[in-house]
C-alpha cells in the first residue's frame, strides 16, 4: 500500500477530463469530497454495496481501477476496538496499572490507555487494516486478479485527520490489475 505524499489539489470535473487526455496521473489528486461528488455524478451505476462499506468505481483504465470507498461507522468502530484491544494486550505494563495473573491487562480506562499507547499508532494501524480489508473484499467479490500495488490517493495525514472511530470514513484508491 502506498500513501500519496503530496496533499490533494482541487481539480474540477472539466479540468479533470482535459488532464486525463494529457496525463492520467495528474487527475488522481482530486480531494476526498470532490471525488465523491464526481463518482456519484458520473457513475451512479458503478456503485457496489457490501455489508459495512460501499465501493464506487470512478474510472477504469488499462490495468487500473480507480475507486472511492465509503466505510460505514460500524466497521470503523469495530476495527478500531479490535486494534486497540490488541495494542493494549501487547503493550508493556502501563505505568500505574499492574498486570493480573496470567499476564492479562486489568480494566484500564479507554482514554488513559489510548493516551499512553499513542492515538496516532492505533489510528494508523486501524486505517491500514480498514483499507486492506475493504480492498481485499472488493477484489474477491468482483473476481479480479489484482497485484499487490495499491495506491491510496490521500496522504496519511489527510486520512488520519478524516478518521474518527464510529463515523463514516472515505478514501480513494487505485487498484492495479494483473
Amino acid at each position: 500500500m502506498v500513501l500519496n505524499k503530496q496533499p490533494s489539489q482541487r481539480i474540477n470535473r472539466k479540468d479533470c477530463g482535459l488532464l486525463k487526455a494529457a496525463s492520467p496521473v495528474q487527475c488522481t489528486a482530486i480531494p476526498l469530497i470532490n471525488s465523491l461528488k464526481l463518482c456519484t455524478e458520473n457513475l451512479m451505476h458503478s456503485s457496489i454495496s457490501f455489508k459495512d462499506f460501499c465501493v464506487s468505481v470512478c474510472a477504469k483504465e488499462d490495468g487500473l481501477i480507480k475507486i472511492q470507498v465509503n466505510v460505514f461507522g460500524t466497521m470503523t468502530d469495530c476495527i478500531f476496538e479490535e486494534v486497540f484491544t490488541k495494542k493494549v494486550a501487547a503493550a508493556q505494563p502501563l505505568p500505574g496499572f499492574r498486570r493480573m495473573k496470567g499476564g492479562k491487562t486489568p480494566d484500564i480506562p479507554k482514554e488513559v490507555a489510548l493516551h499512553l499507547i499513542g492515538p496516532s499508532k492505533v489510528k494508523k494501524e486501524t486505517i491500514k487494516k480498514i483499507i486492506n480489508c475493504t480492498i481485499a473484499e472488493y477484489v474477491q467479490k468482483e473476481g479480479l486478479t489484482a497485484s499487490k500495488n495499491l495506491k491510496v490517493q490521500q496522504s496519511y495525514e489527510e486520512l488520519e485527520a478524516a478518521f474518527e472511530p464510529g463515523k463514516e470514513f472515505f478514501f480513494d484508491a487505485t487498484v492495479h490489475l494483473q
